[in-house]
């Protein structure tokens, strides 16, 4: 039996995380960003300094790959954000 599976390797999604939480998501030294990299195959980029999405204080994080990556490695990025949300609120 034969199993294609078609994802586009250009597929580009955009994500705001909070400037304050941007550091949980890059890591030490950026290791939290790489270990999402290398998991995912995904490609992330975030923005500059002072660079947020439109109306909000979020820094703009693209993730490239294929739809899966991409899904992947949002999760892992909201999982960061979240463990440090819910430590912020104890």
């Amino acid at each position: 039996m034969f199993h294609s599976v078609h994802e586009e390797a250009g597929t580009t999604v955009t994500i705001g995380v909070s400037d304050e939480h941007i550091g949980l998501v890059l890591g030490r030294g950026g290791r939290n960003i790489m270990e999402i990299t290398q998991m995912t195959g995904a490609r992330i980029k975030i923005s500059d300094r002072g660079d947020f999405m439109s109306g909000t204080t979020d820094r703009k994080v693209t993730i490239t790959g294929s739809q899966r990556a991409i899904q992947q490695a949002e999760t892992m990025i909201k999982q960061k954000v979240d463990s440090a949300s819910e430590r912020d609120t104890e």
